[in-house]
């Protein structure tokens, strides 16, 4: 299976963000990963940047929102190149704007993986993009670093400190400081899928109150032991699990470290109700996964629901009408 093929030479770079994301072509060496003092300077444990702590001192500073060339005039919607600045980056994007007048409330859309080399402007959850849209939604969706139009960090493909998340977190910043006229920004939402459930959990887990409502489709686990051992087991990838575990340790050895690497341990911080897609027969990311998300949301007292759906993939099929239905119901009560 190509998602799984792909898989193992993002890991060093983003296991962090808790990404179920394939891998790019090259390996990534465990000299490539970017490591400072963990809290107190303790120096005996490495502190990985992408690491929910790292995310959470960071300070954002998304601005320069840009609204570029017209790509496709819909009946309902007109639909947009952007870009806007991400730290030192330039992140390029696509986004949908409906044609009825008025200031509409903004969806901003965190796309599952795609191989970076094959990517184009604007070519993920095309079908959610223009659902949302059509449903009087404007719909920014980030192409994040690396991909499309935007800046290149490195000269591989793996995402370095911070990432996606940050992209995300700084995507909304700076719509709010765009303040367009056909936008309302005291009403956004997050909609991630796949490994953009994982970057949507890191970005509301970094900066609570930014956004008031989130859904997550098919999403990766919340723990990023999960994400390790089932996309990195040692019967196919025995070095770069080796290289893994000699640059961070095994979770049972550096337990801190891997706790810190994914959202599960943040989920009270998450203070906007959440909405939960997961195909019953998913063998990409597994049910399992969101069940435990949403226990551990429950449990810190949040907002949450879950709908499993039976019978349906990673990519859902028959019941993405249903999906779609629910979610524009979910935004429409808490936008």
């Amino acid at each position: 299976m190509r998602f799984r093929q792909l898989w193992p030479a993002l890991v060093l770079g983003l296991l962090a963000l808790a990404a179920c994301a394939p891998a790019a072509s090259q390996p990534v060496s465990p000299a490539g990963v970017v490591t400072r003092l963990g809290p107190h300077n303790d120096t005996s444990t490495p502190f990985n940047l992408v690491s929910l702590p790292a995310l959470i001192e960071h300070r954002y500073d998304g601005r320069d929102l840009r609204l570029g060339q017209v790509i496709a005039e819909e009946l309902a919607f007109t639909r947009y190149r952007i870009s806007y600045r991400s730290g030192d980056l330039s992140i390029s994007g696509v986004m949908n704007v409906p044609n009825r007048p008025g200031r509409h409330p903004v969806l901003v859309l965190a796309h599952g993986y795609a191989d970076p080399a094959d990517y184009g402007v604007g070519s993920g959850l095309v079908r959610e993009q223009a659902y949302l849209a059509a449903s009087g939604y404007v719909v920014l969706h980030v192409d994040y670093r690396n991909h499309g139009d935007s800046d290149r960090e490195s000269a591989g493909l793996v995402a370095a400190p911070l990432g996606y998340p940050e992209d995300l977190v700084n995507a909304v910043l700076a719509l709010k400081a765009a303040d367009l006229p056909f936008t309302d920004t005291a009403r956004i939402g997050y909609f991630g899928r796949s490994m953009g459930g994982g970057v949507t959990l890191n970005a509301l887990a970094a900066r609570p109150g930014l956004v008031d409502a989130a859904v997550l489709y098919s999403p990766v686990s919340s723990s990023a032991v999960d994400n390790f051992e089932r996309f990195v087991p040692r019967e196919q990838h025995p070095d770069l699990r080796d290289r893994v575990l000699d640059a961070y340790g095994s979770p049972e050895a550096n337990p801190r470290l891997w706790r810190e690497a994914g959202s599960r341990s943040f989920l009270d911080r998450i203070d906007v109700p959440v909405q939960i897609h997961h195909g019953a027969a998913d063998e990409t990311c597994p049910l399992a996964w969101s069940e435990a998300t949403a226990r551990g949301l429950r449990s810190a007292g949040e907002d949450v629901e879950l709908f499993a759906y039976p019978g349906e993939p990673h990519r859902f099929d028959e019941s993405w009408p249903t999906l779609m239905r629910r979610t524009v119901s979910f935004f429409a009560e808490h936008l």
